[in-house]
């Protein structure tokens, strides 16, 4: 629409059939609708930054929460690790129990059965005691 304007503006200067008011008008038109394609221009331009310093400002705090989860995510299979060594510390020292429980239960055991035999052989020797008093 604005080169209709600016044919109407060229075809009144050169035909010199249509007064300069009338290119005057048509020029302040013209100047008008720039002018509005201006302020929206404007309005697109602001818009656009904002929308972009918002893109922005959510990136770095996505990036910023990447980073507080990656160092989480370390600490956290840091602990694992420790943890996984302390339960095969753990895991040995239970094993070293049982081992050293079990060969306590086999010297009682043997103490046991030696003190039943002493305890049998105590009594044969008192029946034989008691039968040589008689």
């Amino acid at each position: 629409s604005d080169r209709v304007r600016f044919d109407a503006v060229f075809l009144a200067l050169s035909g010199k059939k249509v007064g300069f008011e009338k290119v005057i008008q048509m020029i302040d038109g013209m100047v008008v609708s720039l002018q509005t394609e201006q302020a929206d221009d404007d309005a697109k331009k602001e818009y656009c930054m904002t929308t972009l310093d918002e893109s922005d400002d959510k990136k770095k705090s996505l990036e910023r929460k990447v980073s507080d989860l990656e160092a989480a995510i370390a600490s956290a299979e840091e602990s694992i690790a420790t943890l996984k060594e302390e339960i095969a510390s753990l895991t040995k020292g239970v094993q070293e129990l049982d081992k050293s429980v079990a060969e306590a239960t086999e010297e009682r055991k043997a103490a046991h059965a030696e003190f039943k035999q002493l305890m049998a052989s105590d009594g044969a020797a008192k029946e034989v005691l008691l039968f040589a008093q008689n």
